[in-house]
């Protein structure tokens, strides 16, 4: 061996050494225990703060120890740091069960869960076939007859010292959601009731059969849990349910006496968008201080919240990005949540939020989705913050103050701005070409 390769072979165990333990620390989580609560993301943060949500469902994989069982139900599946935990997780002995779209596979060429497939199958082998694992798609929703596979949620039966580890929010497990989403996920841990009723969600979609009713809600304490389709003539929609309970005076809990109620949809469109949005109009004629952050936007319901006449336009902001200014946005809101603290019911200082993967829009009812209401002061009043601090601090260089755009049907798939944009001004540019519309 000579003195060059010598040098070579050293330099090579140099980079080796420096590569594996920071490999070996992702994947030795035995002692990781998720902390129950809302964890949010910010896609300009540096790494921790981009990839916090990324890393506790990571994490919570390496911590899941032999034996026990984690499920995921994902919109869609794109991260190769996640195959990797995932087929870690299944050789020390834990079963994996991965439910994504069918569409993140017909429409994207998706090599991520093409090899979490195919490595999962082969590694059922000489296992018992009640601890075999897989990753699966559905074409529409799992559990109904149309929509979409859209629900975003985590089952770990343990992760370290946690049992029963239910979490759920807009967030897929992709690294878009970490690099180009602000997203939240909300755990809940050591529930074992709650456990089990979002596992039987989950079994029910694995069958990829349509089952009745297909919404199903139940109260923990001070959750309401729900999952969507929400299909049927007597089935309620939650968020109108809520809506329909807020009182816009009187409130104690608030500086002004009226109920503050933030909201960041990400998309409010078709018949049940603007249906919604009607009754946010008519809580703000009635007093109530509202905020709306949005992404996607029907042009009929911007022109209706935006109306001149009565208090004024409903308080909107464009939640998105167009970082590099070729007409298409990069960064995006994708949470899908409201905050309400005020007089509810006959509680004049009351706090409650709604969170989950639903879209305020007609297909959403039709999709799996998950959905949750807390009644928490802790919870509400981190998610009013959270939604104060960007819809007052939205990095410019984006659309979100010189161009309120409104998603349409022409050409650039905008029909509306109180200024031109690199969209409107270019031809058969699409400013949501990477923004999951529904």
């Amino acid at each position: 061996m000579t003195a060059r390769t010598i040098k070579l072979f050293v330099a090579l165990l140099v980079c080796v050494g420096l590569v594996l333990p920071a490999q070996a620390a992702v994947a030795a989580e035995p002692k990781f225990t998720p902390r129950s609560g809302v964890t949010f993301n910010n896609p300009l943060g540096d790494a921790p703060t981009r990839n916090a949500i990324f890393n506790k469902i990571t994490r919570s994989i390496d911590g899941s120890p032999k034996g026990s069982n984690i499920r995921i139900f994902t919109w869609n599946f794109l991260t190769r740091v996640g195959v990797d935990a995932l087929l870690r997780a299944q050789r020390r002995g834990v079963q994996v069960e991965l439910l994504m779209a069918k569409s993140n596979t017909t429409e994207i060429d998706n090599r991520p869960f093409r090899r979490l497939k195919n490595s999962l199958k082969a590694g059922n082998a000489h296992r018992k076939k009640s601890r075999y694992s897989y990753a699966k798609v559905c074409d529409h929703s799992c559990r109904g007859t149309a929509g979409t596979s859209h629900s975003k949620f985590y089952l770990f039966s343990q992760v370290g010292k946690a049992k029963h580890v239910y979490m759920q929010g807009s967030a897929n497990y992709t690294v878009a959601a970490a690099t180009n989403q602000w997203n939240d996920l909300y755990t809940h841990t050591g529930q074992s009731k709650l456990y089990r009723f979002a596992r039987k969600v989950f079994e029910e979609a694995s069958r990829d059969k349509p089952v009745k009713p297909p919404y199903a809600v139940k109260d923990f304490g001070l959750s309401r849990i729900m999952f969507f389709p929400d299909m049927g003539k007597d089935v309620p929609d939650p968020v109108m349910s809520l809506l329909n309970k807020v009182s816009c005076r009187g409130a104690t809990n608030t500086a002004s006496n009226r109920t503050v109620l933030r909201l960041a949809p990400d998309v409010i469109r078709n018949e049940r968008g603007m249906r919604i949005a009607k009754k946010l109009r008519s809580l703000w004629e009635k007093g109530c201080d509202i905020h709306i952050g949005y992404t996607v936007l029907g042009v009929s319901i911007a022109r209706m919240l935006r109306d001149q006449s009565g208090r004024g336009p409903v308080p909107l902001k464009h939640l998105v990005q167009d970082a590099n200014q070729d007409g298409e946005f990069d960064n995006y809101f994708h949470l899908k949540a409201m905050s309400i603290v005020g007089h509810i019911g006959k509680n004049r200082g009351d706090y409650m939020v709604l969170n989950g993967s639903a879209n305020l829009s007609g297909l959403a009812r039709g999709s799996d989705e998950n959905l949750a209401i807390y009644h928490r002061r802790s919870a509400t009043l981190k998610y009013q913050s959270y939604i104060n601090y960007w819809y007052d601090n939205f990095p410019s260089g984006g659309s979100s103050k010189s161009s309120p755009l409104m998603f349409g049907a022409g050409p650039d798939y905008v029909l509306e701005g109180e200024s031109a944009s690199a969209a409107q001004r270019r031809p058969f540019v699409n400013p949501f070409a990477h923004v999951d519309m529904d």
